[in-house]
């Protein structure tokens, strides 16, 4: 019975992560839905701050309960988990090229959407997209996704864990199951990889920043 409540309690969590996360993306997105007149830069900045550091908490809470697989630990950085960022980084941009062209091309409707967001609110729309989203994203899909249905370190749990990420990645960028959801699903089991290759969040989302702040190159 613990257990079970132990396993309801972080879903609640990684749930809870994401509603706080979308609500975001609607401040940044689309602020008009809200009556902020000359307080809208103070309120998205401090809203910004909040749901970064309660997704950080929820996250970290969780390895506190349980952390199996050595997530998190320090230090923090070094050369050998710097090179496996650097790899994934370069996994990441010939896996988007390839896949792109294996699906025909195009832009998915979720990177439509983004596009006519961006000709609108080009200022906050680079912010999310470079540095709020990795961050969020990576926590919620990567790092609580773990810490819920891949809890036990072995090898099968690693790489099943892998696949179901990236493919979990691909579905909240493209619920419409489209051709396109390849595309995501082979990022997502990039970021995956580098999470459980590093055991340390901060390369999956610096490897995401830097893939996401090449389209505005």
């Amino acid at each position: 019975m613990k257990r079970f409540g132990h396993y309801l309690g972080n879903i609640a969590g990684a749930v809870l992560a994401l509603v706080m996360y979308s609500e975001l993306e609607v401040l940044y997105f689309r602020p008009q839905r809200f009556d902020l007149a000359q307080y809208r830069v103070f309120v998205t900045a401090l809203a910004t701050v909040i749901v970064l550091f309660a997704i950080s908490y929820i996250y970290r809470r969780q390895l506190k309960e349980e952390n199996d697989w050595g997530f998190d630990e320090t230090p923090h950085w070094d050369w050998r988990r710097i090179g496996i960022a650097m790899i994934g980084f370069v996994l990441i941009v010939v896996g988007s090229i390839v896949m792109l062209n294996l699906v025909g091309g195009g832009v998915s409707k979720n990177q439509e959407s983004l596009n006519k967001i961006a000709e609108y609110n080009a200022g906050l729309f680079r912010i999310l997209v470079v540095f709020i989203a990795p961050f969020c994203e990576e926590h919620i899909f990567r790092g609580m996704f773990f810490n819920i249905f891949f809890t036990k370190k072995n090898t099968r749990n690693k790489w099943l864990g892998i696949v179901a990420s990236g493919f979990l990645f691909g579905y909240m960028h493209d619920p419409a199951l489209s051709k396109y959801i390849l595309v995501y699903w082979v990022l997502g089991m990039v970021l995956a990889w580098v999470y459980m290759s590093t055991k340390d969040l901060r390369y999956s989302i610096l490897v995401h920043m830097c893939y996401n702040a090449l389209g505005f190159i």
